[in-house]
């Protein structure tokens, strides 16, 4: 993570959970981080909280579920910052509802937060690297198992079918990019891409009934358990370029 002290990072979401323990981990690794999400005072607590780290947390109130939202977050990193050499597109809503009883305007919301700023996230901080020159940027998009599969919970708690497919496309998308960006390589660029999937993790997003019905605590991962994974990848050698990392904790029976 040496390279990295004093670079600037976005992590969107950053107000709990995933978001915000990744953000506060980045800090203490000496980055600026433009922590975002819509509860500019949690983001206001955290950075005080991580006052007289290595690093800061620029906190910037900014909803993704919406482009202008999203071209308003990088353009506010671009004229206060510059270039951007870490992004984590991680902000995400849940939606629990089955596809046949779930409101149009709820699946609109759910896909412009989950996916549609994910995608136009990476398009503007590629933009941002090819700027400024920033040739060993790196983009994390938070993903999921329930990107990877239908997620079918035991006795029918609630239906993950909605949210599974804004993070199938993201799996797609993740991938898609990597690819995409070989074209960069001939000018120096080497800009890597991982998808980040984790099981359940206790967070404000972790449906009340799965929590329940889980056996035991030990059955869903912690925010830092998906932080320190972010970390491993972000810190191997520019040389390594780690595509996915799927994490779960140890026993998930789904």
């Amino acid at each position: 993570m040496e390279r990295f002290a004093g670079r600037v990072a976005v992590v969107t979401g950053a107000s709990s959970g995933i978001g915000a323990q990744i953000a506060e981990d980045l800090v203490r690794a000496g980055m600026v981080v433009v922590g975002v999400a819509r509860r500019l005072e949690r983001l206001q607590a955290l950075a005080a909280k991580l006052a007289g780290q290595p690093g800061r947390l620029e906190p910037l109130q900014g909803d993704v579920s919406t482009t202008e939202g999203v071209k308003r977050v990088f353009k506010w990193v671009d004229d206060n910052l510059g270039g951007i050499s870490v992004l984590v597109n991680n902000a995400a809503i849940a939606a629990f509802t089955p596809v046949q009883d779930q409101d149009p305007a709820d699946s609109e919301r759910l896909v412009s937060t989950n996916f549609t700023s994910v995608m136009i996230g990476c398009t503007l901080g590629v933009t941002s690297m090819k700027k400024h020159g920033i040739k060993d940027g790196h983009i994390i998009n938070t993903n999921s198992v329930a990107g990877h599969r239908i997620v079918v919970l035991p006795g029918d708690l609630v239906s993950f079918v909605p949210y599974c497919s804004t993070k199938h496309a993201t799996v797609a998308l993740t991938e898609g990019l990597r690819l995409d960006l070989q074209a960069l390589k001939p000018a120096g660029f080497k800009i890597r891409v991982t998808s980040l999937s984790p099981g359940a993790v206790y967070t404000e997003m972790l449906p009340d009934a799965f929590a329940q019905a889980l056996p035991e605590k030990e059955m869903a991962l912690q925010p830092q358990d998906v932080s320190n994974a972010a970390l491993f990848a972000l810190s191997s050698p520019p040389a390594v370029e780690i595509t996915e990392i799927t994490i779960r904790p140890t026993g998930e029976f789904v």
